[in-house]
């Protein structure tokens, strides 16, 4: 009569272990929750770090490929202005022996001028010598009619 009703103390105690029940069922359900979350968490960071070596591995492809890149534009450029330079040199050499084959030419024009006007002259001379032979041979004919 004085103290605890036992029906309501059994009441109270069913209510607790009920609600015991229910945390550890609740409990077990957040333990495998938490335990999946982190078998996620240990995945994703596994592809971290997979993604993490294989950007690390494409950057450092890159960089190769624009390092070879850079070298093969820097060898080819060499190679035009190499060509390019020798196309130049043969050119020069091309030019300096033209220039020396038109300097011969011309100078075995003014010899042939100068043969040719000589021999101009010459024929000049012997027409001249010709006709003063003529000439006399007309004086000595002429001389003789008259005598």
């Amino acid at each position: 009569m004085r103290g605890y009703s036992a029906t309501e103390v059994d009441q109270f105690l069913d209510q607790v272990a009920e609600d015991i029940q229910k945390y550890c069922v609740q409990y077990a359900d957040l333990e495998r929750y938490a335990a999946r979350l982190e078998d996620k968490i240990r995945e994703y960071e596994a592809l971290k770090e997979t993604l993490s070596g294989t950007l690390l591995m494409a950057q450092k492809t890159a960089d190769a490929k624009a390092e070879a890149a850079e070298i093969e534009a820097r060898n080819i450029t060499s190679a035009a202005k190499n060509k390019a330079e020798q196309i130049l040199q043969e050119a020069e050499a091309l030019k300096e022996r033209e220039r020396k084959e038109l300097a011969h030419m011309r100078q075995l024009r003014q010899e042939f001028k100068a043969d040719f006007r000589a021999l101009l002259s010459r024929f000049s001379s012997l027409i001249e010598l010709e006709e003063d032979a003529d000439d006399e041979v007309a004086d000595a004919a002429g001389d003789v009619d008259l005598k």
